[in-house]
Order: structure tokens, then C-alpha cells, then sequence
């Protein structure tokens, strides 16, 4: 009697690589001055659109992309400017107040991609890594309480340029999120004595489709 024995083989197949990510995160500042206090509601929103490209048939893979950042620094720091441009730093007392100062960039990334094994509803481990580098575009300061509301465009000293390291980390559409700035926040102006060591720590979710 002869017994044939069939021997199952598999072969792993690159999934696409995700083209849009939206991140959103808790805004932190490493290194500002003891008089800063920074607000619950800090917060960073991105969005990015990337291109994948795979290494062969491999888990890997590496992307760049291009996208858009803003980012609110809610906290006691009021930056009041005069008629004649002179920019004033008020740290505020009191909760009975809006504050906040902003910054935007255009930004452009570059990550190298691991993808796991695809399981029956499509999901896979993933661990992504990268750099950013960016353009601000805008930069403003908006107080406002129960009697007075005021908004300040164009705020001078903040750094034109931001760059930094990332991560994601998850499984399926949802993922941890992590960006350290390794640019200084401010590179001229009256913050400068106080906060050339403030730089930027997100942490959060993104999402990838």
C-alpha cells in the first residue's frame, strides 16, 4: 500500500501599505521655564499622506509622505503684542481665562514599515518608525475671557523649522503614537533667555487607512 502524504506550503504576500494617517495627541513641553504651566487640553492634529514602497516580498517596507500639523499650547503663557510689533511673554494666574499660542507646518516625513501576517479579518501587527521635517506656515496667540478677546497673528521667535523622530505602533486602522521634537521651539524674540531647551513631546493615536 503506498500513502501519499501532501505537504502544505505557504507563501507570504506584502499587504499595500496604508496612504493616510491622521494623528492626533496630548501636547507636551520638555525643558520650558518653571513659570509655564501647561494646560490639560494641549493637543497636536496631523494629517499625512504617504507613498509605500516595499522591499521585495518582505514584511518591510519604507514610505515618505507629505501632510499638515497644527499644534495648541494651552497654558498660563499669554504673548501680548503692542501697535509697534514689540511682543510682550504674561504669565497668567487664574482659570477664568482661554489662552493659548499656536503653531502650523507643512510637513514632510520619511519611515521605514514593518508589517506582520494578515490575519482573517485583514489586520496585521505593525511597527513604524521615522523622521519629520517641517515648515511652519503660521504662528499665533489667542486670549480670551469674559471681557476681552484678542488674537495675534504672525508671533515672531518660534522656531520656522521643526524636525523630529516617531513611531506607530498597533494592529488594524487604530495605533500608539509618539513624536519627540529634536528642534527648538523658539530661536529668537523675548522667550528666547527662558525657553531655547523647550522642545516639543506628543503622545497619542493614530489612525491609518
Amino acid at each position: 500500500m503506498t500513502s501519499v502524504h501532501g505537504q502544505k506550503t505557504s507563501t507570504f504576500i506584502p499587504e499595500p501599505g496604508e496612504g493616510f494617517s491622521f494623528n492626533s495627541s496630548a501636547l507636551l513641553v520638555s525643558g520650558a521655564p518653571t513659570e509655564f504651566s501647561s494646560g490639560l487640553i494641549s493637543n497636536s492634529q496631523e494629517i499625512h499622506f504617504t507613498r509605500d514602497n516595499v522591499f521585495g516580498i518582505s514584511h518591510f517596507s519604507w514610505a515618505w509622505g507629505v501632510g499638515y500639523s497644527a499644534h495648541f499650547y494651552h497654558g498660563n503663557l499669554h504673548l501680548d503684542v503692542s501697535e509697534d510689533g514689540t511682543m510682550t511673554p504674561v504669565y497668567l494666574v487664574g482659570n477664568n481665562h482661554s489662552n493659548r499660542f499656536a503653531t502650523e507646518y507643512i510637513d514632510a516625513s520619511v519611515e521605514l514599515r514593518y508589517r506582520g501576517n494578515v490575519n482573517n479579518k485583514g489586520r496585521y501587527n505593525r511597527v513604524y518608525v521615522g523622521a519629520l521635517f517641517g515648515y511652519r506656515t503660521d504662528s499665533y496667540s489667542y486670549y480670551k475671557d469674559q471681557n476681552y478677546r484678542v488674537k495675534f497673528y504672525n508671533i515672531a521667535g518660534f522656531n520656522r523649522y521643526r524636525y523630529g523622530i516617531y513611531a506607530k505602533a498597533g494592529r488594524g486602522p487604530i495605533n500608539v503614537f509618539g513624536f519627540y521634537g529634536m528642534s527648538p521651539l523658539v530661536v529668537d524674540g523675548p522667550l528666547l533667555d527662558m525657553w531655547r531647551e523647550a522642545r516639543s513631546l506628543n503622545l497619542g493615536v493614530s489612525i491609518t487607512l
